[in-house]
Parts: structure tokens; C-alpha cells; sequence
């Protein structure tokens, strides 16, 4: 029975490529890559996972996104909020105007003392949260922290933490600089 299992264990060792992993990386094939795995890993979660929560409260993945941030931090300057929700400018651009005609979000041009800064097109602008956007978050949250927790609990707890640890260890690597002592 032992040489089974031991047999076991070492063909799950050898199929994983990463075990034995040259600095050239020579061994690894496309669908061997950190970023293809963790790539496919985030689609199947936000397709399988996100998306179907999201769609009873009429929100995209982006407007989520932005909400529970503008909602967390609210008030915040466009250019945080796209530097925390790791989109890019045009689809935060795009994606609050739909929340602004919506009621969930409003903006605010930032008037700066003895400059032209609010005539300018790339004036500082104040992101916050409405009343009707706050309590839009409020209702998604708890559906949102459920299914994410079912999700982690197929997890054993020695792993939870192995995985949480690594993900930290590599956004630390090779992550940007987005100030995070508050979240």
C-alpha cells in the first residue's frame, strides 16, 4: 500500500513542471505558464462565479468593481481608483459614466487655488458614491462575500493560507506601487 501511494505522490510530482524548473524555463509548455493558468483560473471565476451573481443585480464586472471601490474609499481621485481597480483609464472613464447616468456614482472636478486645473481636459476629478449606489452595494456584498467564500472553503485551511501567502509573494515581485496601507 505504501509503494502505491508513493508511486502516487511522485506522479503528481513529475506532472507538475514547475517542480523541476530550469532558470531557461525550457520545459514549460504554453499551458504551463503562471500567467496562462492564473489567467484561465480568473476567467473561469468570473464566468462561472462573478458574473452570474452580478447579472441578478443588473451589474457588470467592471461597475462592481468600481463601486465597491468608490463605495470603500469614497471620496477618491479618478486616478487612484484606477490605479486600485487595475483597469485601465478608458474603461474606468467609460464605465463611470454609466454608473453616473445610473444614480450610483457622481463626479466632481477638483478646483485647484490659483490654477486653470478645472478648465483644463485633464482637470483633477473626485470619485464618490450616491445614496442609490451605496445601498446597490450593500445588497450585492453579502450575495459577493458568500459565493467568494464557498469558493475559498473547497480549499483545506493550510492551503487557503499557502495560496494567499503566494499570491502576496508574486504581486509583491512584480505588482505596482498602488499605496494599500488602508485596504
Amino acid at each position: 500500500m505504501k509503494k502505491r501511494t508513493s508511486k502516487k505522490t511522485s506522479s503528481v510530482r513529475t506532472a507538475c513542471p514547475w517542480v523541476t524548473l530550469p532558470r531557461s524555463g525550457s520545459n514549460l509548455h504554453v499551458e504551463d505558464f503562471l500567467t496562462f493558468r492564473l489567467t484561465r483560473l480568473s476567467n473561469a471565476l468570473r464566468t462561472n462565479l462573478t458574473k452570474r451573481y452580478l447579472e441578478e443585480f443588473e451589474l457588470s464586472l467592471p461597475e462592481w468593481r468600481l463601486l465597491a471601490l468608490v463605495t470603500r474609499f469614497s471620496p477618491l481621485r479618478f486616478s487612484e481608483l484606477t490605479a486600485r481597480s487595475s483597469m485601465d483609464k478608458g474603461q474606468v472613464s467609460r464605465t463611470l459614466r454609466v454608473m453616473t447616468k445610473r444614480g450610483l456614482t457622481k463626479t466632481k472636478i477638483i478646483a485647484q487655488r490659483g490654477s486653470r486645473a478645472a478648465e483644463a481636459l485633464a482637470a483633477p476629478v473626485s470619485v464618490s458614491v450616491t445614496a442609490k449606489g451605496k445601498a446597490l452595494y450593500k445588497a450585492v456584498l453579502p450575495v459577493a462575500q458568500q459565493r467568494q467564500a464557498q469558493m475559498i472553503s473547497t480549499l483545506s485551511v493550510s492551503e487557503r493560507q499557502a495560496l494567499y501567502r503566494t499570491l502576496d509573494k508574486l504581486y509583491a515581485t512584480i505588482g505596482d506601487n498602488v499605496a494599500t496601507d488602508d485596504v
